[in-house]
């Protein structure tokens, strides 16, 4: 099973799965899978998953909305007791290089590009 640190601990710690590895570069400062070697570590060389989210307008929102949500979600990520929460859940907050929307975009292009590869490769699509 490959799954996110939020939804797989919980199995984990019910001994319902073993880990084996985490997908991220680096190991995760969650205590239950501190000692849990990386799939690079583990010989998977050159292999990094990890799950990311963002928030999205439509197109057409006006630049001074699309500012104003920016504004709050930085606001927000930059609060401790959130990053202590999403510390706990194994996450991390973005740098804030990347919570700038152009920057996003460039990010979400890559991921895309990265995996329609994949994908095209196995023959796997949503319909």
């Amino acid at each position: 099973m490959c799954e996110q640190a939020t939804n797989a601990v919980p199995q984990i710690e019910g001994r319902k799965v073993k880990v084996f590895a985490v997908t991220s570069k680096k190991r995760m400062a969650l205590p239950l899978l501190a000692g849990v070697p990386t799939l690079g570590e583990s010989g998977l060389t050159d292999f990094s998953v990890s799950v990311w989210h963002g928030l999205y307008a439509p197109r057409g929102t006006p630049p001074a909305v699309v500012a104003k949500l920016n504004q709050a979600l930085r606001a927000a990520l930059k609060d401790p007791d959130l990053i202590k929460r999403q510390e706990s859940l194994g996450l991390s907050v973005v740098s804030d290089n990347r919570l700038e929307p152009a920057n996003h975009r460039k990010f979400v292009e890559s991921e895309m590009a990265r995996w329609s590869t994949v994908i095209k490769a196995a023959g796997q699509y949503a319909d």
